[in-house]
C-alpha cells in the first residue's frame, strides 16, 4: 500500500513538473506601435511614455509587477519597447499588462499631449502590435489607438509606402497549361480586424499569346446587416476624369450566428473585382513619392446604396508596374 502510494505521488510531482516546464509564461513581452498623423504620414522622433501593471490574478493582496515603458518613432514612424510583465501562474501565455496611467505622446518640438491608457498583451501573445494615427477621438485624446491582430497587419501599415515592400510580396503565377500569366499583391495585405477582414490588392494579368496586360482592383467586404448588399460598381479617377465600372463578383456567402440573428441580421462576405485602364495604372505608378504616404482612392457601391471610399498606395502601383515591364521584358526576349 505503501509503495503504491508513494508511486502515485512520484508520478503526480513528475507530472507537475512537466506540466510546469511545459506551462510557462514569459518574463517579457514586447510592444510595437505605428504613430502617423492626419494625413497618413509617419510622425517621426516622438516619443511615446507609459506604464502599466502586471498581476498573479488574485482578488486581494497577491503580487504586482509595475512596468515603465518609452520608445522614440525612428523614420518609418515605429517605435517599440521591451515590458517586464509577471509570469501568468499555470499558463504558457502572455500575463496582461494592464495601463496604469494614460499614455503620454511627445512630438519633437511639442509639449507632451495625453492619450488613452493601454492595455498589452491581453490576447496572450507576448508581441503586441498597434497603430497610432493622430486625429481628433473623444477616447484616446489626439491620437486614434488600435490594436492589430498580428504582425503581417503591423508590417502591412508600415510597408504602405514602400514600393520594395510590396514589390518582395508580389505572386507570380506562370501555369503553362493556362492561357495567361498572373501576378497578384494579395499576399501585402493582411487584413487588420479579424472579424471584418476587408482587403483590396492588384491583380495583372498577361495574356500568353498577345502579351498583353489587364489590370484588375480585387475587394474583399466584410459586414453585419440585415441582407446582402451586391456589390455592383466601382468609381476611380482617370485621364479623362472619373471612371464608372461595372463590379464582377468572384464570391459571396454568409454566416448567421446567435448574436446576429436575435437582432435578425446576418455576417455577409463579398469578393469582387473591377478592371482599371492601363492610363490610369501608369499614372497611379508614376505618382509613387518615397518619401510620402500617398494613396490612389476609388468608391465602391452596392445595389442596397451602401457606398464605400477605399484606398490603395501609389507605392504598390509602382511595385506592380515594375513587375509587370519585367515580365514582358523576359517574355520578349
Amino acid at each position: 500500500m505503501h509503495k503504491i502510494l508513494a508511486l502515485a505521488l512520484a508520478a503526480t510531482s513528475a507530472l507537475a513538473l512537466t506540466s510546469g516546464v511545459w506551462a510557462e509564461s514569459p518574463a517579457t513581452g514586447h510592444i510595437h506601435l505605428l504613430l502617423l498623423d492626419a494625413q497618413q504620414q509617419p510622425v517621426v522622433h516622438a516619443t511615446v511614455r507609459g506604464a502599466c501593471q502586471s498581476d498573479d490574478g488574485s482578488f486581494f493582496g497577491g503580487q504586482k509587477l509595475p512596468a515603465p515603458w518609452s520608445c522614440t518613432s525612428d523614420a518609418q514612424g515605429v517605435c517599440s519597447a521591451e515590458l517586464r510583465l509577471l509570469p501568468k501562474p499555470g499558463s504558457d501565455r502572455a500575463n496582461a499588462c494592464k495601463a496604469l496611467a494614460a499614455t503620454e505622446i511627445t512630438e519633437a518640438g511639442a509639449a507632451a499631449d495625453k492619450s488613452s491608457y493601454f492595455t498589452f498583451f491581453a490576447d496572450g501573445q507576448a508581441q503586441s502590435y498597434n497603430l497610432l494615427q493622430k486625429g481628433a477621438s473623444w477616447k484616446h485624446g489626439d491620437y486614434f489607438f488600435k490594436s492589430l491582430d498580428n504582425q503581417a497587419a503591423f508590417e502591412a501599415l508600415v510597408g504602405r509606402n514602400d514600393s520594395n515592400f510590396y514589390k518582395s510580396r508580389i505572386a507570380l503565377k506562370d501555369d503553362p497549361a493556362a492561357p495567361a500569366l498572373m501576378l497578384d499583391t494579395a499576399a501585402a495585405h493582411a487584413p487588420e480586424s479579424r472579424e471584418y477582414p476587408n482587403t483590396e490588392f492588384l491583380r495583372v494579368r498577361i495574356d500568353r499569346k498577345t502579351h498583353q496586360p489587364s489590370v484588375q482592383v480585387v475587394v474583399t467586404d466584410t459586414y453585419t446587416d440585415y441582407s446582402m448588399h451586391l456589390l455592383s460598381e466601382a468609381r476611380y479617377g482617370a485621364a479623362a476624369g472619373e471612371k464608372s465600372v461595372a463590379l464582377s463578383v468572384d464570391k459571396q456567402g454568409s454566416t448567421c450566428n446567435m448574436r446576429d440573428l436575435f437582432e435578425r441580421k446576418c455576417s455577409y462576405q463579398e469578393s469582387a473585382s473591377f478592371p482599371v485602364d492601363m492610363d490610369a495604372f501608369r499614372q497611379a505608378a508614376a505618382a509613387y513619392q518615397p518619401a510620402r504616404r500617398t494613396q490612389w482612392r476609388f468608391q465602391i457601391r452596392a445595389k442596397s446604396g451602401h457606398e464605400q471610399t477605399r484606398t490603395l498606395s501609389h507605392a504598390e502601383f509602382h511595385a506592380v508596374a515594375q513587375a509587370l515591364d519585367e515580365v514582358l521584358a523576359g517574355q520578349r526576349n
